[in-house]
This record gives structure tokens, sequence and C-alpha cells, in this order.
């Protein structure tokens, strides 16, 4: 195993693989950001709400049995929006390309604690239709507990609209851009790093002393080549004196 190495060891690794960090990096972030833009289908969603209310027998009164009443009516009907029944009545008014079981798992229903209002939300790859099984889904359920239960405790408080420009809720563009850009410059340094551990070269001056035993007194620098001024001998030596330079003789 190589021995520890200090911070300036470690940035000079990173130096040294610069360019394969950076072909990574951008490398995989434009290869998500065109398979997000072109490749992926965008899933849109509608959403409305429901309210599970039904007051005592005098009018604008409830009571708190009226109340804890609802509140499970609230599970039941929850139970009731996913229910084969009610799935294929919304599949036959929509002509819908797929199965109930399909549509069944595109729609979400939610309520918070002790609440008597019913969350309902379509995903689909149409806005539009999203909004339209969502609408459906609902006037079925309020027509068919009618005759189910023989009661009336739904209440539409929101219908699902269509907007002019929708966001999709998948994919997340801006986020999965971002973490694929992360996990690339984190692979791309691990990578830098993994090479540098079974590069079996001599590049530190540490490596010298405890491969070889040496003791390391400095370092001498690679120097660029410069045209000698004596045209005529290529050949000839220089001895440097004095801060110039003096041709000596054979």
């Amino acid at each position: 195993m190589k021995e520890n190495i200090d911070f300036r060891e470690l940035i000079a690794i990173l130096r040294k693989r610069t360019v394969l960090i950076l072909v990574l990096t951008i490398g995989v972030t434009l290869t998500t950001g065109i398979i997000q833009f072109y490749v992926l289908t965008p899933v849109y969603q509608a959403s409305t709400q429901i309210l599970v209310h039904q007051v005592g027998e005098k009018k604008g009164s409830a009571t708190y049995s009226d109340i804890q009443i609802n509140l499970q009516y609230t599970r039941t009907f929850q139970a009731l929006l996913k229910n084969p029944v009610i799935l294929e009545q919304v599949k036959r008014e929509l002509d819908l390309p797929y199965s109930a079981g399909r549509l069944g798992e595109k729609i979400a229903t939610s309520s918070e604690s002790e609440s008597e209002i019913i969350n309902i939300s379509v995903q689909d790859e149409n806005q539009k239709r999203a909004a339209d099984i969502a609408n459906t889904l609902t006037a079925v359920l309020k027509k068919e507990i009618k005759q189910i239960m023989n009661t009336d405790r739904v209440t539409v408080l929101s219908k699902a609209d269509i907007v002019d420009s929708p966001t999709p809720v998948r994919p997340n563009y801006k986020m999965n851009i971002l973490l694929a850009f992360g996990a690339a410059l984190m692979t791309g340094i691990a990578l830098a790093f993994f090479l540098d551990f079974i590069d079996d070269t001599v590049a530190r001056p540490s490596q010298v002393e405890k491969e070889a035993g040496f003791i390391y007194l400095g370092s001498i620098e690679q120097m660029k080549h410069k045209k000698s001024l004596f045209r005529g001998d290529p050949d000839m030596n220089i001895r440097v004196k004095a801060g110039r330079s003096e041709p000596l003789g054979y």
C-alpha cells in the first residue's frame, strides 16, 4: 500500500487527472439531460378534493358523533375510489386505453389525521386525461355511494383544472441533472485516486526514500531546450561561469 500523502500531493493527483474528471462529469451530465428531455415521457398530475360531511338532524349543526361517522366514511370512500367497480365505470366513460388495474396505479388518495377532506391526485402522460380521470372519478363516486350506501356525504371542493404551461411531476429535470453532475464528479475524483493508487511509477520524492532507501536532497526541474548560440559547432561543450556561457576547446 502506498504511503500517506499530504494535501499538496492530493491536489497534484487531481490536476494530473483533470481531463478525465471533466470528460466524465460533462459526459454523464449531458447524457442525463438528453435522456430526460428526449427519451423519457413526462408525467403530469391533476388533483381534486372532496369533503365527506353530513350534519345532524338540525340544519347547520354537527355533533361529535357526526364527525366520527364522517371520519369512518372518509376511510371507506378512499377504498372505494380504487375499487374495480368504480374504476371500470371511469374507464368506460372516458374510453381509456388501459385496464382498471393500471388506472388504479395512477390514482393516489390521502387525508390528514382527523380530517374529513380527501385529496385525490391522478398522474398520467397526458395532462388533460389526468384531469378528466380525477373529475370523472369523483362524479362516479358521488353517484355510486347513493346506490351502494344510500347516503350523500360527498361534496366536491375543487375540480382538477388544465393549465396552459403544465410542469411535469416526473422526471424532475433540475434535480436529476444536479444529482448526475454530483455523482459523475465524485466518481471522476474517486477514479483519479484509484488510478494513482495502482500506478507503480515513482512520482514523488517520498516514494524514492521509501522504496529505494535513498535520502532526498533536491530535484532538478526539466528545462526547455534552447537553441545553441554557437551555430558553428552544436556539439561544443558550454561552461557557465560568472553568469555567462563560454566555449571550451576540445
